[in-house]
């Protein structure tokens, strides 16, 4: 019998559904991760697949009552239905509906980028601020605005979609329909893309980050992703002037090769005025994962998050 089995109270499970993989973790009401995996994303059956992995996960924890869904796209967190994302081809899915049918344990499902926010407002880099934006840079890129104490999702559930904000009008095409696209040229998905286009080889993004000051073509591509970041950030910062700017999800992880560069392109688009702190997300790209973990606790009927310390 697992250790898990053998624990008293309940647990909880947190699904992050991206474009390339989809990662899980249960975490007991202190916060202790239990366990956690991960598998690539089927993009022609995410909703079977999803509720497969619940049901696996609902089968092998029977103290489970809650699952925390994320995805990227327009989420409407009330009815736990995918409306659209691009990324997963998924339009009008009830995904959250599904995971129930298939397990039987509530769920809920927000967007991805919100709940790294709400992890890192409620666990991480966000606390003491009075407002911050969190940008997780994936596959995607997203952005949640907290205001004091409420994350905005917007009049139609888009509110931070700025990976499809066209940065380069015209520029290169992306899977939205849309031309010059942040996420086009500054995801970790685009980086790796925009090199292998320029090359013929397919690093990836991390490779394409070791390549900085020695490949022309590396340097050409991180650039550009940075002066397309810092064109984001300013828009965004002019329009709703946050206190704190915090850069999660996988490309995160390049501290302050990305950082560094891009606190200087951003400082020098905002000539009349100081330009917030940018700081890294204190739960790098496992933000989204414990957002999720922290709306399985909600769902459960549990306010234990508010004492875990990841």
């Amino acid at each position: 019998m697992s250790a898990v089995k053998d624990s008293e109270g309940p647990v909880f499970a947190g699904i992050d559904i991206g474009g390339t993989s989809i990662k899980w973790m249960i975490v007991d009401e202190a916060g202790a991760i239990l366990t956690q995996g991960n598998e690539p994303t089927d993009r022609e059956a995410v909703a079977t697949q999803v509720g497969r992995i619940g049901a696996r996960l609902a089968s092998d924890y029977p103290g489970l009552v809650g699952f925390g869904l994320i995805c990227p796209g327009l989420v409407d967190e009330e009815s736990g239905t995918v409306v659209y994302a691009a990324n997963l081809e998924l339009r009008g899915v009830q995904l959250a509906r599904a995971v129930e049918d298939a397990t039987g344990v509530p769920a809920a499902l927000m967007h991805d980028g919100r709940a790294a926010g709400l992890a890192e407002g409620l666990l991480g880099a966000g606390r003491g601020a009075s407002s911050f934006l969190m940008m997780p840079i994936g596959t995607g890129i997203s952005v949640a605005l907290m205001l004091g104490d409420n994350l905005w999702s917007g009049a139609t559930f888009s509110a931070g979609e700025v990976g499809h904000a066209p940065v380069f009008p015209g520029g290169e095409s992306c899977r939205c329909g849309s031309r010059g696209c942040l996420e086009v040229y500054a995801s970790a998905k685009g980086i790796a893309r925009r090199y292998e286009q320029a090359t013929g080889e397919d690093i990836g993004a991390k490779a394409v980050e070791a390549g900085i000051g020695t490949d022309p073509v590396a340097t050409e591509v991180w650039d550009t992703a940075v002066r397309a970041l810092a064109l984001s950030l300013t828009h965004m910062t002019l329009t709703v002037d946050v206190e704190r700017i915090i850069i999660g999800g996988g490309l995160s992880h390049a501290g302050e090769n990305l950082l560094a560069p891009l606190r200087e392109e951003f400082a020098s688009m905002l000539t009349f005025r100081d330009a917030p702190e940018i700081v890294r997300a204190s739960l790098g790209g496992a933000g989204g994962r414990w957002g999720a973990a922290i709306l399985a606790a909600r769902v459960g009927g549990s306010t234990c998050y508010e004492r875990w310390q990841p």
